[in-house]
């Protein structure tokens, strides 16, 4: 199979395209023929020798959608079945083929291509458990989301909205059309000084939840953003902690996701109520580009690499 792969963790320059036999699926494991690969910073976090303890070679690609090709006993799914799975940490999706985990793959959105599929996994899945699972947002409340138009933020706006809360996001000026395309009620330039004031001024008293994209400066001023008593879910991880005050609750988290948190996306996708949102579709051999152009952190929805097809 082509794969495109680093045999050293030297960064994005490291990653070239070869050749590696066809793997085999064990019990519990569907063998996917890859039509679609998500590029994520974390996939750019990898190659960087961000995770210790990773296999060499290492294979990019931690999201994909595709058709089964064969099942290991207890796979839970047969050959021909249009899938989407998680393959996080084992990666592997810039490839012809992937093994995933019974557990942590699910039938497609029937209303998605591969490429929206593929770039849905994480972004979306982290956005769902962000909102429903830790932040327990609820309908009628307020959440500010930073880094919006990425693409965990282009999937919380959505999902926010699916649940009756009122989203509002964060990015810089070209990014507000869209943001309130996918149903933001207000979008604010984290460039300008007083953009936590007008957020407060659009919400007296202050956002019920904060889902922080962005990390840095950005989250510490959107903290401001908060009511007494509110809650923040960050999904950055390596940023120091952030000493909170005023009775507000946060945690930071990175979604891994499964089956569960896959068919909950596919029902919300099936219903017409988030759209996945893919800003360009690469092949595998600009498996490189694609990687840079996440990297440089302002990619609007997701990257994806188009493979098989």
């Amino acid at each position: 199979m082509r794969v495109a792969l680093a045999q050293q963790l030297g960064g994005i320059g490291s990653v070239k395209l070869g050749e590696l036999p066809d793997p085999v699926p064990a019990a519990g494991q569907a063998l996917v023929r890859v039509h679609g690969a998500g590029v994520g910073p974390w996939d750019v976090g990898f190659l960087g020798g961000g995770f210790p303890g990773i296999a060499l070679p290492f294979i990019p690609g931690q999201e994909v959608a595709g058709v089964v090709e064969a099942a290991g006993d207890g796979a839970g799914v047969q050959p021909g079945e249009r899938v989407y799975a998680v393959l996080f940490p084992a990666g592997g999706g810039f490839a012809e083929l992937a093994l995933a985990s019974a557990e942590r793959l699910a039938p497609m959105p029937g209303r998605a291509s591969f490429a929206e599929a593929a770039g849905l996994v994480i972004g979306g899945g982290t956005a769902y458990q962000g909102l429903v699972d830790r932040g327990r947002l609820r309908a009628g409340e307020t959440v500010l989301i930073t880094a919006a138009a990425g693409g965990v933020g282009s999937a919380a706006v959505q999902i926010a909205a699916a649940l009756g809360a009122r989203p509002l996001g964060v990015a810089s000026p070209g990014n507000h059309d869209y943001l309130q395309g996918l149903g933001a009620g207000a979008v604010f330039d984290y460039h300008t000084a007083d953009w936590v004031q007008q957020v407060r001024a659009a919400v007296p008293g202050g956002v019920d939840l904060l889902l922080d994209c962005a990390g840095g400066q950005t989250r510490d001023q959107a903290i401001g953003a908060v009511r007494d008593g509110g809650r923040m879910i960050s999904i950055v991880l390596q940023d120091p902690p952030v000493q909170l005050e005023r009775g507000i609750t946060g945690e930071s988290f990175a979604a891994h996701g499964g089956r569960e948190r896959l068919e909950a996306l596919s029902r919300l996708v099936d219903a017409g109520t988030l759209r996945p949102q893919v800003e360009t579709v690469l092949p595998l051999d600009q498996a490189r580009e694609a990687l840079t152009r996440v990297a440089g952190r302002h990619t609007r929805g997701k990257i994806v690499l188009q493979i098989g097809q």
